[in-house]
């Protein structure tokens, strides 16, 4: 059940994010002008948003990856965790904008936190309506966010890594052999250590990747159908704890 929504959310996140952000504008404006007590739409907006935060939680992470032959790569899926926490953080933002009162409770300093709550969830719906996900291709690693991209040629990383990580993790640090190969295009001056991969499997993305850095002749494959399959026969891919890593 819970694998079925995640896969609806990351195919349609952005009519997804349309439509909570007309529901949450919605809601805000009700409780505006309604007559019915504030209780009532305030609640229904709260649980609306836990409710989001809870799918963001409990969202499956599958052990494999999107085969892109139009483009020759591997990619995840892009972080439903991401669309969810945009729509829960959009329910939250319309229980402030919706409170009757709110300029003449919160005025001059008092006004700098809600400001910044609003900027920040701005921030994350444009992230979820733009998606990350990571690429592997023939030329190697690349990752698109809202800030910019990476791309770390398969040169670039150490031979044996990356390891797999903690089972639950959301991020996986890269170890570099020759880190001057690695490009970051982005607007903030963020990390090229790490990437995000909280839509697949810690351990399925690590081993995938630390394959073709160990296979160089299979690289050129990347974005068939079997070549994909191959990926996954070789794997065999059966986790047993971070630090452990399959042998082809």
């Amino acid at each position: 059940m819970l694998a079925a929504i995640s896969a609806v959310t990351a195919r349609y996140r952005r009519p997804i994010l349309a439509v909570a952000l007309v529901l949450a504008v919605v809601l805000a404006v009700s409780r505006r002008l309604s007559d019915l007590p504030g209780s009532i739409l305030d609640t229904a907006t709260f649980l609306a948003g836990i409710l989001a935060m809870l799918l963001a939680l409990l969202r499956p992470r599958p052990a494999g990856l999107l085969v892109k032959p139009e483009v020759r790569a591997f990619a995840t899926e892009p972080s439903t965790s991401q669309v969810y926490l945009a729509v829960g953080f959009m329910f939250w933002a319309s229980l402030l904008l919706g409170a009757r009162g709110l300029v003449e409770a919160v005025e001059g300093p008092s006004m700098v936190l809600p400001i910044l709550f609003l900027v920040g969830v701005g921030v994350n719906v444009a992230g979820a309506w733009r998606g990350v996900s990571v690429e592997l291709r023939p030329d190697g690693v690349c990752q698109r966010d809202l800030t910019g991209s990476l791309m770390v040629p398969w040169e670039a990383l150490a031979p044996g890594r990356p390891y797999q990580p903690a089972a639950r993790a959301s991020s996986l640090a890269l170890t570099y052999a020759q880190p001057d190969l690695v490009r970051r295009r982005s607007i903030l001056p963020l990390g090229r250590r790490r990437l995000r991969i909280d839509s697949v499997h810690p351990w399925f993305i690590a081993d995938a990747i630390r394959h073709y850095v160990d296979h160089p002749q299979h690289r050129a494959a990347i974005g068939e159908p079997a070549e994909y399959q191959r990926l996954l026969d070789a794997l065999r891919y059966a986790p047993t704890g971070p630090g452990h890593w399959h042998t082809s």
